[in-house]
């Protein structure tokens, strides 16, 4: 073969090379554009999401009831602030005390679903199951749903608990402030017996205003102008007290013991508050600024599991 010839040979064989390097690069590309996963290849991932469905649908089934569970926890949160307004004392702490088991029934709940999820065929680790873009995305919304449950048992218990406490002090306020007017009625009338045992009541009405206030503290109230109005009102009650039984004792002769009380029960009295109002009103706030906070926490929940458990029907 001559010099020309050759040349002709080998620019031949150089154009099936390149056309061969062509194919085979077309064929890396289209590879690459059907990975597994995608809807394209769906074949490559049938096995894997069939062995995932169940248990993705069951997941997806008890979202569904764990949002039904956070509706009636915000039920419960609306129900608490109503008594709370009408200081209905009884129906709150009934709301708060079914509000408190169901949030640790969700929190439980919510665990479980969470660890069913995370081990899923497919999705647990060491697993070489090829799941669909489509069965991932599942998965994952249905993750972040619960992610909206966090917290929601500490911030009714802290907060909604606090409420039920200021509602009972603002009560046992005005409660107290009646008795005790009643017991000095009593007194002027000349009904000591009767006046001692009213001043009783408003002594273990003060001493649970106590416990109460020692539970606003704990959980970060400032609670001193409470505890100085509970003082003045407790040194009044006794000063009272040793009046009446002064006179008692003395049946009815203005004795130096009773002179002394008696002037010891004008100082106290001048050292009243004019009147609980402020002091109910600040009460107020914190009940209602506390339940406010849990209910806002709820029906933020609420929403995103609503919104989640809509777009997995879909």
């Amino acid at each position: 073969m001559n010099g020309q010839g050759r040349r002709v040979a080998l620019t031949v064989a150089w154009l099936v090379v390149a056309a061969l390097v062509s194919l085979g690069a077309a064929g890396i590309v289209g590879a690459m554009a059907h990975l597994p996963g995608t809807p394209s290849r769906a074949e490559l991932t049938y096995q894997g999401d069939k062995a995932i469905e169940p248990g993705l649908a069951e997941a997806e089934r008890s979202l569904g009831d764990l949002a039904g569970e956070v509706r009636q926890l915000s039920e419960l949160g609306r129900n608490a602030l109503t008594a709370l307004v009408s200081r209905d004392v009884d129906t709150l702490q009934a709301s708060v005390s079914e509000g408190g088991d169901l949030t640790h029934s969700i929190d439980t709940h919510a665990s479980e679903l969470r660890a069913k999820l995370e081990g899923l065929p497919g999705l647990a680790g060491g697993n070489e199951l090829v799941l669909s873009e489509e069965a991932r995305d599942r998965q994952a919304r249905a993750l972040r749903a619960l992610d909206a449950t966090n917290g929601l048992a500490l911030a009714w218990s802290r907060l909604a608990s606090g409420s039920v406490a200021a509602t009972r002090i603002t009560v046992l306020l005005e409660d107290h402030d009646t008795t005790t007017a009643a017991a000095a009625a009593l007194g002027q009338s000349g009904k000591y017996t009767e006046a001692l045992d009213r001043l009783t009541e408003s002594d273990d009405m003060i001493a649970e205003a106590r416990d109460l206030r020692d539970e606003l503290k704990s959980g970060g109230v400032d609670v001193s102008t409470l505890t100085a109005w509970l003082d003045l009102n407790s040194e009044y009650d006794a000063a009272l007290r040793r009046l009446y039984v002064a006179v008692v004792a003395s049946n009815g002769t203005v004795t130096p013991e009773v002179r002394a009380a008696f002037d010891a029960e004008a100082a106290a009295r001048k050292r009243l508050p004019g009147d609980t109002k402020g002091l109910v009103i600040i009460l107020a706030e914190i009940g209602r600024g506390g339940l406010n906070q849990a209910v806002i926490g709820i029906e933020e929940a609420r929403g995103k599991l609503d919104a989640t458990v809509g777009l997995l029907g879909q």
